[in-house]
């Protein structure tokens, strides 16, 4: 496959889930702030307040660019979706309804699959099979059942597609207390990149992006109420070695590997990765 930069300047249908995490809301900032006119993303987690409040951040951070920029309008328009259980396929396609006028002139489809327990106070794993499953269906099986409807959405049929699996080059590693975490990870991380084979005549490009330890890392504890460090955690030393990341630092980051630096559409990309593919 040959490497490809996207052109991120036109009029967008963009997915983000996880958006009200760190790392989620400075992709949406970042993202918006080079969509064209008329575009249309699709906000998702599990929080109603917070979705709202990071919508309201992000119309008066925008509007503040128009102002620099003497736009009359703000060139994004937001739909939040509050995730609950399966449902994160029925609200893209309602949001494409709400949206119908507009749906069938869109130049671009972007969907970010965030979603994520990366920070937990606690750890500790399912252990009922009932548990297990829910946590599977959450990891798992819905980011593949979200992104299959993107891809298959009438609304957005023949135009350029790029979804982005955000991914963990430490967790696609074995890791203690992390068994489940490490699995479903690997599990998406496989899936994105047979896509990219299967959905490459059709326009779509696959991207497993890792942005790197945040700075912002929660501190866990076990169930004795013990601190668990990473140094704990059988990780490579070399990795721990690595620079703690802002999370604007790594969205900045995935856009410039979009727009600047290239990629190759199935390919895991590291924001530690300097060289140029």
């Amino acid at each position: 496959m040959a490497a490809k930069r996207m052109d991120l300047n036109k009029r967008t249908f963009c997915v983000l889930s996880g958006a009200t995490n760190a790392l989620g809301q400075s992709l949406a900032l970042e993202l918006c702030r080079r969509f064209a006119q008329g575009s249309l993303v699709l906000l998702l987690d599990e929080n109603k307040q917070q979705l709202q409040s990071l919508q309201k951040k992000l119309e008066s951070e925008l509007a503040d660019s128009d102002i620099e920029s003497s736009l009359t309008s703000s060139p994004v328009r937001f739909v939040t979706g509050v995730l609950v259980k399966e449902n994160a396929a029925q609200l893209l396609e309602e949001a494409l309804k709400q949206d119908e006028a507009n749906a069938n002139s869109f130049d671009c489809a972007i969907i970010v699959h965030n979603e994520d327990d990366v920070a937990t106070q606690t750890l500790l794993e399912p252990q009922s099979p009932l548990e297990w499953t829910a946590y599977v269906h959450r990891q798992l099986y819905a980011p593949v059942a979200l992104n299959q409807r993107f891809l298959q959405c009438p609304a957005l049929a023949g135009i350029e597609k790029l979804a982005v699996n955000v991914t963990s080059s430490l967790q696609l590693r074995p890791l203690i207390h992390n068994s489940l975490l490490c699995s479903c990870k690997k599990a998406r991380d496989m899936y994105f990149r047979a896509m990219a084979s299967e959905e490459q005549r059709a326009g779509v490009n696959v991207l497993n992006y890792a942005p790197g330890l945040f700075a912002t890392h929660v501190e866990q504890y076990d169930l004795n109420g013990n601190l668990v460090t990473l140094a704990g955690l059988n990780v490579n030393a070399k990795l721990l070695a690595l620079p703690r990341v802002q999370p604007q630092q790594a969205a900045l980051k995935l856009i410039n590997i979009l727009e600047e630096i290239s990629f190759v559409s199935g390919h895991d990309v590291d924001y530690y990765d300097t060289f140029v593919l």
